[in-house]
Parts: structure tokens; C-alpha cells; sequence
């Protein structure tokens, strides 16, 4: 099995914070639907895992969903 990245997670998180944006869901409602999903697609313990790991999260985070959604920040 390939390693989570970060890069990967957010990518996939802020794929699916736009299209749930962009269905009318505010922001908080849209980040934990596209992290429930991300734990269904890659396993709770790895998203986990990743994240715990990670620095600057929230930068890296807003600038995923800067570049993929401005509209909805």
C-alpha cells in the first residue's frame, strides 16, 4: 500500500470542500463532510496519522482550497 502524503489528503479534501461548497453548505459543514469522506477513502487511521505529522497544516490547507475554490473562501 502507498504512504498517505499530505500533499495527497489535501488535495482529496479540498476537491470535495468545493463541490460541497458549491452545493450551498457553509464552509464548517463542507471541511467535515470532505474529511469523513477522505476517512472512508483512505482509513481513519491514516488520515489520523497524517495529520498528527503534519506542519503548517492550515496554511497548506487554505492554500489547496485557494487554488482549487477561491470563490467559496
Amino acid at each position: 500500500m502507498i504512504e498517505l502524503t499530505l500533499v495527497t489528503l489535501l488535495n482529496s479534501v479540498s476537491s470535495d470542500f468545493c463541490k460541497y461548497r458549491g452545493e450551498g453548505n457553509d464552509s464548517y459543514k463542507s471541511l467535515l463532510l470532505s474529511y469523513s469522506d477522505a476517512s472512508d477513502k483512505f482509513g481513519t487511521k491514516e488520515v489520523k496519522k497524517v495529520v498528527q505529522e503534519s506542519t503548517n497544516l492550515t496554511i497548506a490547507a487554505v492554500a489547496m482550497a485557494v487554488t482549487k475554490c477561491p470563490q467559496h473562501l
